[in-house]
């Protein structure tokens, strides 16, 4: 019997089930954004990246390495995130509730 899912119904359950968020809109972006800003100034300055690097993390909130994997996550182009930094940007996800939605 053939699957009745669509192809993005399929894709939008592995992200759930891997703890990545559906991409933010409008407000929410925006205050993502702005949390990820007040830890980490530089890691904002490619926001389609920042964006991608916080649905990705959600994924690690529960790794002993999350620091770390923040840090790398964010670390893009002509930007680079320390440690202390990701773990501030864990933070953030982390109060915000993004990575709950």
């Amino acid at each position: 019997m053939p699957s009745t899912s669509t192809p993005k119904a399929s894709t939008d359950d592995a992200l759930k089930k891997a703890g990545i968020p559906p991409e933010p809109t409008g407000a929410k972006r925006a205050e993502l954004l702005e949390a990820i800003r007040r830890v980490a100034p530089d890691a904002v300055r490619h926001e389609d990246k920042a964006i991608d690097a916080a649905r990705n993390q959600c994924g690690s909130l529960d790794s002993a390495k999350a620091d770390w994997l923040a840090s790398q996550r964010f670390t893009y182009k002509d930007v680079t995130t320390d440690e202390a930094q990701g773990a501030g940007i864990n933070g953030a996800l982390k109060k915000s509730g993004f990575c709950n939605t």
